[in-house]
């Protein structure tokens, strides 16, 4: 009964998930996490799908956060979905509640207001901040192929991953 759980969980025609590191030109991967509860020990243990959705703005990158739809008919065996919206950016997240922009465990506004109370100057500006990505080809390597190095070797290539 539990698989028939999971399988209906991850049938859906939308989820949201994590775009993590691939190879691939004009889709991404996405990692999509679900619930599994244990009837033996009765407890839930988080378990993740990964999902191949094409990206038609090419503008995901490594972290986003996106909603994946479910393609009404694929286009090649591997690719099932298609992403319909960036959620999130990487590191730019919203408290749901609030709405306020949050910083690591802490809002936006009240470090900032902690730093005007003590005199803090040259902290990072998010309003004044260029767009991620803004570097490609010059420092930022998020555009390039990246792909998991299972050997080692003597040449060390900039864009694997090492196990």
């Amino acid at each position: 009964m539990a698989k028939n759980v999971v399988a209906g969980v991850l049938k859906n025609s939308i989820l949201l998930g994590q775009v993590v590191p691939s190879n691939l030109q004009h889709a991404v991967k996405v990692q999509v996490p679900y619930f599994f509860f244990d009837v033996g020990l009765k407890a839930y243990f988080k378990k993740t799908q990964e999902f191949i959705a094409v990206d038609h703005s090419n503008e995901c990158k490594v972290g986003d956060v996106v909603l994946v739809e479910k393609l009404a008919k694929q286009i090649k065996t591997e690719i099932t979905h298609s992403v319909s919206q960036t959620v999130y950016n990487f590191g730019d997240i919203q408290d749901p509640i609030s709405g306020e922009m949050v910083e690591g465990t802490e809002y936006r506004t009240r470090k900032e207001q902690i730093d005007a109370l003590y005199g803090a100057t040259n902290n990072f500006d998010y309003k004044n901040a260029p767009k991620r990505g803004w570097q490609e080809g010059k420092r930022d390597f998020t555009d390039k192929p990246v792909y998991r190095e299972w050997h080692v070797f003597d040449d060390v290539d900039p864009y694997s991953i090492r196990n």
